[in-house]
């Protein structure tokens, strides 16, 4: 009887032993769950967005699109101009993850912009560091009907990479190009030159070169030059229409367009329809052998203003004054400059220098006059002449040109026994340093 008691109490204690062990795999269990739901679906909402304030502007990595954050929420900034409205500044773009990225919720307008009405804002990729890839632009000397007829691309170019241990190019400047050979008359080239450190320890072998025409948004690269030694003096090389040469002292260097397939002496001096309206930027980074990026140049600027119609003398027509007076347009140049304008004239298409020059400062006014003062010209001759002007204020600042869309060419008539009397009048005047009142 007692046997049968102490086998029903073990029996009894095994059932419960059991069913707290069923019990504790139960309970396990739920905690397991509890746990994968909070991984899964909790934690990201408080892990990912990090509760940004309002006001943080964030990217996703890899991509351009620019946002920013309010009451916990992404929204996009779809225009140029919204992103001036509300003030914000580029340097604040904070690079966070994809995953990060689409953890937070975005926040859709229920109206959203008119895809017509939004200017893209593909300036805002930035390079790492914060230096942005593209600039803006902000120079009130581009033509409006310029910038208004040019489109962006579709696709904006990929950030550089930085690399930071590099020096800066720490000096950087464009020039416009005027050949006084005949042939080259109505046509100018562009010349960017920059320096960059010669010491070992800051040694790369390439460089890349960046250009924003007028009307873009942004800059693209349009030329890569490799195997130059920023040690060396002495170096070259082409792709496509740009070449990379030395320049003096060592430390600097002169890239310049071309004619292909290129070389020393290879400038490309281009007509007036070559170029558009309104300003070209430039600047110039070196390359490491990861193919990361030195810290860019300043950036430089050439300005392309509306080009000088020559009313006087006419094309292909005969002069009816043996010192023919010269009128042109002016108009385009900055507020309060003195233009410097070169009038040159050649009876020679194959002449290296002009066969008269005169230099003259210019205010902005809209259209000027002056009348030869050289020595008389040939009637069996024809000549053309070619007007142009310039202006730059200082080392730094963007360099001006206009030039003539065409170059005319004229001739004098005969002179006849009055003329000869006042030429020789006016040679003797010449002569005399006493010139006559016109």
């Amino acid at each position: 009887m007692g046997k049968k008691k102490t086998d029903q109490r073990r029996r009894g204690t095994l059932f419960a032993s059991t069913a707290e062990t069923k019990s504790m795999f139960t309970g396990a269990s739920r905690l397991i769950g509890i746990l994968f739901f909070i991984t899964i679906f909790v934690l990201p909402l408080f892990v990912s967005a990090k509760n940004y304030p309002d006001g943080t502007l964030i990217r996703a990595k890899g991509d351009i699109k620019v946002y920013l954050i309010k009451d916990n929420k992404k929204e996009w900034i779809k225009s140029l101009a919204e992103f001036k409205a509300k003030k914000l500044s580029w340097k604040r773009v904070k690079i966070i993850s994809l995953k990060e990225f689409d953890s937070i919720k975005e926040n859709v307008s229920d109206s959203p912009t008119p895809t017509s009405a939004i200017t893209p804002l593909p300036s805002i990729a930035l390079r790492e560091g914060g230096l942005p890839a593209a600039k803006l632009i902000s120079s009130p000397q581009a033509s409006p009907s310029v910038l208004a007829t040019v489109s962006p691309l579709a696709t904006p170019p990929i950030p550089a990479k930085i690399n930071s241990s590099f020096p800066a190019l720490d000096y950087a400047r464009a020039d416009w190009l005027i050949s006084h050979i005949t042939s080259n008359y109505g046509r100018i080239g562009q010349k960017i030159v920059f320096k960059y450190s010669i010491k070992d320890k800051d040694s790369v072998k390439n460089f890349r070169l960046y250009e924003k025409k007028p009307g873009g948004l942004y800059f693209t690269r349009v030329a890569a030059f490799k195997e130059i030694p920023s040690t060396g003096c002495d170096d070259i090389d082409i792709d496509g229409e740009w070449m990379m040469t030395e320049g003096n002292p060592c430390g600097y260097w002169v890239i310049q367009r071309i004619i292909p397939p290129g070389g020393r002496g290879t400038t490309a001096y281009l007509p007036a329809v070559n170029y558009s309206e309104g300003e070209y930027s430039y600047y110039v980074a070196g390359v490491d052998t990861n193919g990361l990026e030195t810290p860019p140049s300043p950036e430089t600027k050439l300005v392309f203003l509306p080009t000088a119609g020559i009313f006087s003398p006419a094309d292909n027509k005969q002069s009816t004054d043996l010192f023919p007076t010269f009128k042109w347009s002016v108009f385009g140049w900055p507020a309060g400059s003195m233009a410097d304008y070169l009038i040159l004239i050649s009876d020679d298409q194959n002449a290296q220098n002009p066969f008269w020059a005169k230099s003259l400062k210019v205010s902005a006014l809209s259209e000027q006059s002056f009348t030869y003062d050289g020595n008389g010209l040939n009637p069996a001759s024809k000549y053309k002449v070619y007007i142009y002007g310039h202006y730059r204020q200082s080392e730094y600042g963007p360099d001006y040109i206009s030039i003539p869309p065409s170059v005319p060419e004229f001739w004098v008539k005969t002179p006849g026994w009055s003329s000869s009397v006042w030429k020789l009048l006016r040679a003797l005047l010449i002569s005399l340093k006493v010139r006559p009142s016109e």
